[in-house]
């Protein structure tokens, strides 16, 4: 507790920008607006279950697009393994799918746009501490006019930095799914064969996979198809 008998906060942030990171967390030492006392860090999903279990947590600051386990992935384990751990996605997205997706499939508590005021996070950390949920007054829960949004480029970033590969070999991968060999892929990208071969390898090395029966499992797994 603190002076003023609130409850001081253990707060956990994820996020893979070391300059971000840094600067957020000498903002969040400094200033007094919430009771923060342990502020503890990672550099991506893989990193944060590492360090969880030793290290005490009441709100979380995810952010989505990660290196190695991205946010996404890593929420479900945080469910089922931190259930009392409150979770706000702090993140660039502002798509409202991706939005409603968050909060309602994995049920995220809160959800904040790097593009918000230090203030609004403060005041999204203090609301979700005390049980409640916040969005980030910027956010629409609804497309603009009706009209839908696509998403598909989202999930889409979120994959290729999960897997560390090129749009070109997203699209090779989808191609290979459909069980398209490299001269019926390179048809269609108007590429050589020798560049879809080297393509292949490099997806195969990335993925750690090496047969292609394995790599047509892995595109159909993934729904590239």
């Amino acid at each position: 507790m603190n002076s003023n008998g609130q409850k001081h906060i253990s707060l956990f942030i994820a996020d893979d920008h070391s300059l971000y990171l840094e600067t957020l967390v000498l903002a969040l030492n400094q200033q007094s607006v919430i009771p923060i006392q342990n502020i503890h860090t990672a550099v991506n999903g893989e990193d944060l279950l590492t360090k969880l279990p030793s290290q005490r947590a009441d709100v979380l600051l995810l952010d989505l697009n990660m290196p190695v386990l991205n946010g996404l992935d890593v929420i479900p384990v945080l469910k089922e393994n931190y259930p009392g751990l409150k979770i706000i996605i702090v993140t660039k997205y502002d798509d409202p799918k991706f939005v409603k997706e968050c909060l309602h499939l994995h049920q995220v508590a809160g959800y904040i746009l790097k593009t918000s005021t230090f203030a609004e996070l403060l005041e999204g950390i203090g609301e979700v501490f005390r049980g409640q949920s916040y969005i980030s007054k910027k956010l629409r829960l609804f497309p603009k006019d009706g009209i839908d949004v696509d998403v598909k480029s989202i999930f889409e970033e979120t994959f290729l930095a999960k897997y560390n590969l090129t749009k070109r070999e997203l699209e090779i991968l989808g191609l290979v799914a459909q069980a398209k060999n490299n001269s019926e892929i390179a048809d269609h990208l108007y590429i050589s064969p020798q560049t879809v071969g080297a393509h292949r390898k490099n997806i195969m090395r990335k993925l750690n996979i090496s047969t292609t029966a394995g790599l047509v499992r892995f595109a159909i797994e993934n729904h590239l198809g």
